[in-house]
């Protein structure tokens, strides 16, 4: 499958249906209506995937599916829409898999710093039996994860994972978990990713969002972790102009659809739904890599960010007694790791 190809075709899907209201496309009388619960705004740059998902429903269903985009959290916030999804009120949702975590606990771990060393092992873990049991527990709990068999296919897994590596923003460079001895390390309020820099190195200083960049411009901080998009559009490489990708973790987005609604189908319409929601993967990666070339390129002319790609071994060695303490207070299922570690 071309990239390319899939996005023309989002293009002309977009310039097909601006007119509409929420509704993607014209259906017969006959039609049914799925609603598409949405965090994201109608002018996200990921917009137009998930208007291209809409309209490859309708088409590969022959018109009997149409797709309703509640865009913005029209149908509450992003938590609430996989209960919603759970409990057959809404019927599609696309968003980051780690929201249905109250449904399947092990997702957790896809949150969990350096478990995974790079996109490819991440991409392969999703193709893998491991992850299956988790959308086997997921579908138990009401909630069906569509073309979960081209997940399996290593470039479709990749195309759903953001490619927004989560680093180390920085006022002096960081090479190593060793460059982070009394390294004041900006950080949310929550005990895995507390405990897991501080087993690195770092002094960690819970600070809200809100006031990161005064913390950098006022020496509070010293860095804080996140994505070049992100800490670009908060202007944080005005006071941190270094930027480190230890591939903190990654994250994959994907749709999940009720099980309710999925057992009303038909199979032809599940085999529309799956061969569209594949369809679609590229063009979310293609949307996806073009906000990251283009916030990448301005932080670098804008606040001459320097990037470092370190080796990642050391700090994945570095993190391992507290992985080892994370599973043995059971925040996450004994073996887990290892077993996630061991894929190639």
């Amino acid at each position: 499958m071309k990239p390319g190809k899939y996005l023309a075709r989002a293009a002309a899907v977009v310039a097909a249906t601006l007119f509409a209201t929420g509704l993607i496309g014209t259906a017969p009388a006959s039609a049914r209506t799925l609603s598409l619960g949405a965090n994201n705004n109608a002018n996200d740059f990921v917009a137009d995937g998930f208007r291209f998902l809409a309209q490859r429903i309708n088409e590969l269903s022959d018109g009997e599916l149409e797709v309703e985009i509640f865009w913005s959290s029209q149908l509450g916030g992003a938590r609430e829409m996989v209960q919603g999804v759970a409990a057959g009120a809404i019927d599609m949702q696309l968003d980051v898999i780690e929201l249905l975590v109250t449904f399947e606990p092990r997702i957790g771990v896809l949150s969990m710093p350096l478990v995974f060393r790079d996109r490819d092992h991440f991409a392969a873990f999703i193709g893998s039996d491991i992850f299956g049991g988790f959308m086997d527990t997921l579908q138990s709990k009401g909630i069906v994860i569509p073309a979960r068999e081209a997940l399996a296919n290593p470039e479709v897994a990749k195309n759903w994972v953001r490619p927004y590596d989560r680093g180390l923003v920085s006022t002096k460079p960081i090479f190593s978990p060793d460059d982070l001895a009394g390294f004041k390390l900006r950080m949310y309020e929550s005990e895995i990713p507390i405990k897991s820099w501080e087993a690195l190195g770092a002094n960690v200083q819970v600070v809200p969002w809100p006031d990161v960049y005064t913390s950098l411009a006022t020496g509070v901080v010293d860095g804080l972790t996140g994505t070049i998009t992100d800490n670009y559009e908060m202007k944080h490489f005005e006071n941190a102009p270094y930027w480190t990708n230890v591939h903190e973790y990654f994250q994959i987005m994907h749709p999940w659809m009720s099980k309710m609604t999925w057992d009303s189908l038909t199979d032809s319409q599940r085999a529309a739904i799956d061969q569209a929601v594949e369809e679609s993967s590229y063009v979310f990666a293609e949307l996806m890599n073009q906000a990251l070339t283009e916030s990448s390129a301005k932080a670098q002319e804008e606040y001459g960010v320097s990037i470092i790609q370190p080796p990642i071994g050391p700090w994945i060695e570095k993190m391992k007694p507290a992985h080892a303490d994370f599973e043995t207070r059971g925040l996450v299922e004994e073996g887990l790791i290892g077993r996630i570690q061991a894929i190639d």
